[in-house]
Order: structure tokens, then sequence, then C-alpha cells
């Protein structure tokens, strides 16, 4: 498994990210999803490839995290492979390319987020299946060389049921075996919630913030203080 540097986000996940399958984490603007796909490749073992739909990536961000934590920033940093993907086509070849890149050296692949350009798309029916077969190659790779896949992924506010929900709420749930929400309670505050997972109990929660180090672990609160806003 591939530590996420919370001792609690650790617990929650039975000792950190999985290798061999994919794990999805979805949540909001803002709440750490970026942060803490950079942390795990950043403190783990093994090269990081890095694919960017968003923009989200920060070098900047990354060597600050890199410099608060005392680490070699050339190693480190160098371990990064990042890719750009500025629409849904380039997105799809992008991951195809993956096959010929990635090998045993590499310990985890992110693609941050995976349904940045699927949401826009007008075609969702072929988009879907497209969506499909990028998480199918994303499987394949994360079970033939041993590591870990994460994919993060946005939301939308479902009106029926009144509440924010992961995109390609289907699919993705099919292929993603472990599946982390994240949560913004308040400025500074932040919580993680196991919505499933393959051998932990669902609906865990730690409370974590967001600092230079990247996500740290908040001790736990009173539950009256825990009401999602």
């Amino acid at each position: 498994m591939l530590t996420t540097g919370s001792k609690n986000l650790d617990a929650l996940l039975g000792g950190g990210i999985d290798k061999g399958i994919l794990t999805q984490v979805y949540g909001p603007f803002a709440t750490g999803k970026t942060t803490l796909a950079m942390q795990i490749g950043l403190l783990n073992e093994g090269k990081v490839a890095y694919i960017d739909t968003e923009g989200g990536f920060s070098p900047e961000r990354l060597a600050k995290m890199v410099e608060s934590r005392d680490m070699d920033p050339n190693s480190t940093l160098q371990k990064f492979l990042i890719f750009e993907a500025f629409d849904f086509k380039e997105q799809k070849k992008t991951i195809s390319s993956l096959k010929k890149i990635v090998n045993g050296k590499f310990s985890m692949i992110v693609v941050d987020s995976i349904t940045n350009h699927y949401r826009i798309e007008e075609k969702k029916s072929s988009m879907t299946t497209d969506l499909g077969k990028q998480l199918q190659i994303l499987l394949w790779l994360a079970r033939k060389y041993n590591l870990a896949v994460i994919v993060t992924n946005q939301v939308y506010f479902d009106s029926k049921q009144n509440t924010l929900k992961p995109l390609a709420e289907h699919i993705m749930g099919y292929k993603c075996k472990d599946i982390l929400r994240l949560e913004k309670l308040r400025p500074g505050l932040r919580i993680a919630v196991l919505e499933r997972h393959r051998f932990r109990p669902e609906g865990g929660i730690v409370h974590f913030k967001i600092t230079d180090k990247g996500i740290e672990d908040i001790e736990k609160i009173k539950s009256s203080q825990t009401t999602l806003e």
C-alpha cells in the first residue's frame, strides 16, 4: 500500500492507497483532491505518471511541499512525469499511451480529474463508453505492474435527491473498488468519508487540514461541529 502521509486517513483506508485497483477520490472544488494525489506521489517510492486535465498541477505547490518537509527537491520532483490533456480526445490518447510508458519503476498513476472534459461533452452515451475504456486501461496497468491508480472526480447537484453526486457515477462506481469523498466543512477544515471499500466499514470519517506540507491530520472534534454546510 501507499501511505497518504496522514495516519488517520491511512487507518480509514486500511493502511493506505492499495495497489492493483482503481481508487476514486471525488468532491467539490478546493476540497484537497489534487493536494492529496500529489502528496501520495511525493511520499512513496517509485515514479508517478500524472495526467492533469484541469491545469491544477502546480510545480510550485509541489516544491513548497518538498521544502516544508525538508525533502531532497531533485530526487522527489523528478519522480513525477506530467501529462496535460486539453480535451477528452487528448485524454483518451494520453491514457492509451501509458501502456508504452509505464513499467515496473512506477508506483502510481493519477488522472486529475478523469471527468473534467467528460462533463462538457454533449454525446454522453458515447463518451461514457470511452470513459469506461480509459478506466479499463488504467485497471490493466494497475494489475500488470501492481501499482496504485487514483482517479479524481468532480460532482454535480442532483436536484431530485438534493445532494451532490459524482459525475459518471455508474461507470466510475463499477470500475473503482475504493471510493473516498472529500468535503469542506469550513475554512481550514476538511473531512474524508469512506464511501466504499473492499474490506473496511463504509461511512468512516476523518478530519484533515491543508497546509504548506499538504494534507495533515486534525484530532477529532465535537460532533456538533461536523455538520456539512
